[in-house]
């Protein structure tokens, strides 16, 4: 199972550094995956940031991380731009299931859960009371605690 850490995010969140470069090169360093919100505004420029884009990224510095990047596209211009490279994206809103690019699936209904599935264990309480199952990975603020484990 991988451990993706929500933002940069490991045992906390941080609203101050979540989504920036350094935040998240950090959770690379420590052994994790990192899932990233990604904006493309209308002049065609990526920024990192979770409500809003706020962060500056170049693509280069998303392919250069790949394969520790699941980059969700928070906007249509996003998922255009980004789904022709060689990253893993996704795009939702409020679905149950959301197809990534690499063919696993981001699963916000627990109840169905398999061994392609990444779930968003995103709160303290969650990733605590969560009953280990079968699944791709898991995704969370507080990704140190299963690490841990």
């Amino acid at each position: 199972m991988i451990l993706i850490s929500h933002r940069g995010n490991v045992d906390s969140v941080n609203i101050y550094k979540e989504n920036t470069q350094s935040y998240i090169q950090e959770a690379i360093d420590l052994g994790y995956d990192v899932e990233i919100d990604v904006w493309c505004t209308s002049y065609d420029q990526l920024y990192l940031g979770h409500d809003k884009p706020e962060n500056f990224v170049k693509i280069d510095w998303l392919l250069d991380r790949k394969d520790n990047l699941w980059v969700h596209c928070k906007n249509f211009k996003a998922l255009t731009k980004l789904i022709e490279l060689d990253l893993r994206v996704f795009y939702h809103t409020m679905e149950d299931y959301t197809i990534i690019s690499d063919k696993h699936i981001w699963a916000h209904n627990l109840e169905n859960i398999d061994e392609n599935c990444i779930i968003p264990l995103i709160d303290e309480i969650d990733i605590k009371g969560w009953i280990p199952k079968l699944v791709f990975g898991v995704c969370s603020d507080y990704i140190g605690y299963l690490k841990n484990d």
